[in-house]
């Protein structure tokens, strides 16, 4: 379980599940999402991020600076104001391309521009695309996973936000591979996120300023994966809407 006082309310409930595994967690989301789901998944994702502010700070200050959250709000509020300026018409690539600039352009550090690259990437793999389903939401997190690991440098088990894509999208490609309507798949990728995340807590990190820790970060989990598992599940029901 995650190891900050503050950080069992931080996830919306929900039941693991780990890779291959598809269990149905009750969603209001249907077989395919138009453009217009998508952007209403996406505003709820900013708008929970930004209320759990102080909570990632919190997390965050047990392995690093302290400031996860605030990057987090400042990139997730100037997300908000890009996609209400955007037509109504505006495709998913765009969408996410346009969330990628927004998030760049008011946020410094490593995890500003992990997040930036995270969400091109995200567009990147979704251009040309009409409608999102369960093969699109393998291909996202796909191209979300490839950005980040280069950008930062990781893979599966440093203890990064890595590690919760990476479970995400191996429940996407299983639930791809089986045919799996969303209505299955993204609560099943949502709730392998959150189970990544947790585990995190038992690494040790082997990456980025906090590896300098060693030891000591066993037992808290990385705020970055915490963030991810909390952005999908957020994805996730405001596109039920």
């Amino acid at each position: 379980m995650l190891h900050h006082a503050d950080a069992a309310d931080i996830a919306t409930e929900a039941t693991p599940v780990g890779a291959g595994s598809l269990a149905r967690v009750g969603t209001g989301v249907t077989a395919t999402l138009n453009a217009a789901d998508f952007r209403r998944g996406l505003l709820a994702m900013a708008d929970k991020i930004i209320e759990v502010e102080a909570r990632l700070n919190a997390l965050d200050a047990a392995v690093g600076d302290g400031d996860h959250g605030i990057t987090m709000r400042l990139g997730f509020e100037a997300v908000k104001e890009r996609l209400a300026q955007l037509e109504d018409n505006a495709t998913f690539d765009r969408l996410l391309i346009e969330a990628a600039q927004a998030f760049m352009g008011v946020t410094g550090g490593a995890i500003g521009i992990i997040l930036a690259k995270m969400l091109m990437g995200a567009g990147s793999a979704l251009r040309g695309v009409s409608e999102f389903g369960t093969h699109e939401l393998r291909l996202m997190l796909a191209g979300m996973e490839t950005a980040v690991g280069k950008a930062g440098k990781a893979k599966p088990g440093d203890k990064t936000i890595l590690d919760g894509i990476h479970a995400a999208r191996e429940v996407a490609e299983a639930a791809d591979q089986s045919k799996q309507s969303l209505s299955v798949a993204l609560p099943a990728a949502a709730s392998a996120a959150e189970a990544a995340a947790e585990r995190t807590a038992g690494m040790v990190c082997r990456i980025g300023r906090a590896s300098r820790l060693g030891e000591r970060t066993r037992g808290h989990p990385d705020p970055g994966a915490v963030s991810f598992s909390i952005m999908l599940r957020a994805f996730e029901l405001g596109a039920a809407g």
